[in-house]
């Protein structure tokens, strides 16, 4: 019986991945865009685990430098970790109109763990049915 939910479980998960995969290859272009800006925010976050339960403690966004100094010397933030929230907005040409339009990406950790900077050039997924919608590579 555990074996069948395990096995379930994989299939499932191999299921979603190969539709996204699909998804990117039929559905999205990759066109090179332009960051107009970055916007890296940090929180710090700590996970009890119980015997049934999980609890999550999180703080307010703030600069990760902060986050950082934080963790690392307040008695109360201790323990946790610094997680970061980045948002990314893009200018690129869409692949259905050849008209500039701009997208907004989330994402919680650099790419190639650098820092992005405005005006770098960065690879998105653009829809090759939406003008206006992007992915992750």
């Amino acid at each position: 019986m555990r074996f069948g939910a395990i096995a379930i479980i994989v299939v499932g998960a191999a299921g979603i991945a190969i539709y996204d995969q699909y998804d990117k290859g039929a559905n999205y272009q990759r066109v090179d865009a332009r960051i107009s800006s970055v916007n890296d925010q940090c929180y710090l976050e700590k996970v009890e685990r119980g015997v049934i339960t999980k609890t999550t403690f999180t703080s307010d966004l703030t600069r990760c430098e902060t986050a950082e100094l934080l963790r690392k010397e307040h008695p109360k933030w201790q323990g946790y970790h610094v997680m970061h929230k980045i948002e990314v907005r893009v200018v690129y040409v869409s692949p259905v109109d050849g008209v500039s339009h701009q997208s907004s990406l989330e994402m919680s950790y650099f790419p190639s763990g650098k820092p992005l900077r405005a005006g770098e050039v960065f690879p998105v997924l653009a829809s090759k049915t939406k003008a206006d919608k992007t992915r992750m590579i």
